[in-house]
């Protein structure tokens, strides 16, 4: 068995000793495009790798003959042509909710930074330091409004979906979620997709991109959202459509949006230049917890139960 880690999987030297077990390990840093991908996964049984940098399209998976199981470090496996995996006969495994904590903390920081103007008041104060005058019109931009009371809508029940809902009834939202299949939390109301959008103050998404939710969020949907609401996106961004996103929040239909998207809009991008927008790096969920203890140990155990004959964790 030869098992290869073409990028950082933030393995320590415990979780190497237990792969050696399984098999003979090369291990990389930069596997970066097709043609490193190809190359360095020929003769390969196993594949422990990012899918945001290593390429798994079709002419990947095509050609790399011995190629069993694609073991993923990330949750998400929108990149991956599961069809050419599939007709390959290759596992492929994700780790869900290794980073639910982390990117439902971070949604909830993102509604307060919206909400409260602090990055949009902290790009101000780097310029020229004031002190906010409530009587002075100019200020106003920097209004928001007191979370507790207001409704937050969930859009996507998972892993990290539910903590986030979890988190609002913390702060005293009333919170209402749409979710594919139906699910019972409590104090959560269901409602359908135009219900949540239509009474929610804030609309976090915690949806897998796929061919159904890309654009789900478009401009119809933003034609149902209350003026004064506030959308989070810590999901992929392919499930907003950019340009409804900005014109939504040029002509108001909306009060702000939180994106972590690290450099999937470029940089010339007209929403950059909107006021109440908040962009991130892509850095929900960075935290020591989920990729210093959780998804090492996640990949080390879809890997071993592989090898057992026993596959977990995986989609397809």
């Amino acid at each position: 068995m030869k098992i290869a880690i073409l990028n950082e999987c933030f393995f320590k030297q415990g979780h190497i000793d237990r792969l050696k077990k399984l098999g003979e390990i090369v291990s990389y840093k930069d596997t970066d495009n097709e043609e490193k991908t190809i190359h360095r996964l020929q003769n390969i049984d196993i594949a422990i790798a990012d899918q945001f940098i290593a390429k798994f399209n079709k002419n990947v998976l095509e050609n790399v003959k011995k190629l069993k199981l694609l073991a993923l470090n990330t949750t998400s496996f929108a990149y991956v042509d599961l069809k050419t995996a599939n007709a390959r006969g290759i596992k492929v495994s994700n780790l869900p909710g290794f980073s639910k904590q982390s990117v439902a903390e971070f949604a909830i920081g993102l509604m307060f930074a919206v909400n409260r103007k602090i990055a949009f008041g902290d790009r101000f104060m780097r310029e020229a330091p004031f002190e906010l005058d409530p009587g002075n019109k100019d200020h106003q931009k920097f209004i928001g409004f007191d979370i507790k009371g207001k409704t937050l809508g969930v859009i996507g029940l998972g892993n990290i979906g539910t903590v986030v809902a979890q988190l609002g009834l913390s702060l005293g939202m009333n919170v209402v979620a749409f979710n594919r299949s139906s699910k019972k939390i409590r104090g959560v109301k269901m409602l359908n997709l135009n219900e949540v959008l239509k009474v929610s103050d804030v609309i976090s998404i915690h949806l897998a991109l796929n061919s159904d939710t890309k654009n789900l969020i478009s401009n119809e949907e933003f034609e149902l959202m209350k003026p004064n609401s506030i959308l989070i996106n810590t999901a992929q961004p392919e499930i907003v459509n950019t340009e409804a996103l900005y014109n939504a929040i040029k002509s108001n239909k909306i009060s702000g949006v939180g994106i972590d998207i690290g450099t999937m809009i470029k940089t010339d991008h007209p929403l950059f230049k909107l006021e109440n927008v908040v962009i991130t790096p892509h850095a929900g969920s960075f935290t020591e917890e989920s990729f210093f203890v959780n998804l090492p140990r996640m990949i080390i155990e879809n890997v071993e139960s592989f090898v057992k004959g026993k596959p977990i964790n995986v989609v397809n």
